[in-house]
């Protein structure tokens, strides 16, 4: 009787295992339209370009990335080369400008779909150059979207809206499914990014200890603040600074729900009160549009660069490709209706 139990307890827990690695498997081989991923694809590059442009606007490609003897504060051009582009062409400013444009160039191309995976894959190898070359300016955004990168090239997100659709299917917009997982790990990197910067905000200042002062801290900085508004008319809104420091905090920490919530609003078919009152207060939306507007008011009000923009890049993932469809859905029918009166008029 014993050797009969033992059997029967090996073979549940053998059952159990089967069924738990055919979950896990089926997990990663979901399939959806490219919608979600594509806009990723589109709106990383763009900030790319956007951020690149400005630094030649500036003028400071060659001060930021040539070597040390030509005006720069890369490495000099005699020590050994700490970037494979330097070791290959030399050290120069005239190759910084070349590693430059092979990084604008790729940017522009993924943001298009024209070859998407390599075009990703050029443009990775490229900004990580420029990386290694000026190290003091590289900032956590641009290590985000280096990340993100990685999950495009090994993606299918140049599967819709891309010239790769047009080359394949003679249109732009294509119904292919693509692997589920990389638009998986682009919410990850927000769901690390966001939960990890709040619990290292430890100060007292973002406490009660200090009255969250902190984003009233900050604009008490001229070179953090675009616009220097006068005191008096600034100091009535502390509270409103104290509010959005304690919110940042919470919203922050709360990432960490953020899976929990996505999965909630893809079940919400099913029973259960937890599931039923997430998708009724519509705890999803509030999170997201919580993350848009702390994003749009720090580009506003703060001199963060592309930090607020590259953020914001990522948050297409966030929606089900068939929310993106039910909304361009919505879109056509009510330019449609509007052509109708127009013409009817």
């Amino acid at each position: 009787m014993q050797g009969r139990a033992v059997k029967q307890l090996a073979l549940r827990i053998a059952n159990r295992t089967v069924r738990a690695l055919a979950s896990w498997v089926s997990f990663w081989d979901r399939r959806e339209t490219g919608e979600s991923l594509a806009l990723v694809r589109m709106l990383v590059p763009l900030v790319i370009v956007w951020d690149l442009l400005e630094v030649l606007r500036l003028g400071l490609v060659a001060p930021l990335w040539a070597p040390m003897d030509e005006g720069g504060i890369g490495p000099a051009t005699y020590a050994e080369p700490v970037s494979v582009f330097y070791s290959w062409l030399g050290a120069s400013a005239a190759n910084a400008w070349w590693l430059f444009a092979l990084a604008l160039a790729s940017a522009l191309s993924l943001g298009v779909g024209f070859f998407s995976r390599i075009s990703a894959l050029i443009l990775l190898f490229a900004y990580s150059q420029l990386a290694l070359l000026s190290p003091d300016a590289d900032r956590g955004v641009d290590t985000l979207l280096r990340n993100v990168m990685i999950v495009l090239a090994f993606s299918q997100a140049g599967a819709t809206l891309s010239v790769d659709a047009y080359r394949k299917h003679r249109r732009w917009v294509s119904d292919e499914l693509v692997l589920s997982w990389p638009r998986y790990l682009v919410v990850a990197q927000l769901v690390l990014l966001y939960f990890f910067a709040g619990m290292l905000k430890q100060a007292s200042n973002w406490s009660y200890s200090s009255g969250y002062s902190a984003l009233w801290l900050v604009m008490e900085k001229p070179h953090f603040v675009k616009y220097e508004l006068p005191r008096a008319l600034v100091l009535p809104l502390y509270p409103l600074f104290q509010a959005g420091t304690l919110s940042t905090v919470i919203w922050e920490r709360s990432a960490i729900l953020l899976p929990l919530l996505l999965w909630l609003r893809s079940t919400r078919e099913r029973p259960g009160k937890l599931r039923a009152f997430v998708n009724r207060a519509r705890l999803l939306e509030v999170w997201v549009g919580t993350g848009i507007f702390f994003h749009l008011s720090l580009a506003l009000l703060l001199a963060l660069g592309a930090f607020p923009w590259g953020c914001l890049a990522l948050y297409p993932a966030l929606a089900n490709p068939r929310t993106w469809r039910s909304w361009a859905a919505h879109a056509k029918a009510a330019w449609s209706a509007r052509a109708t009166r127009t013409r009817a008029a």
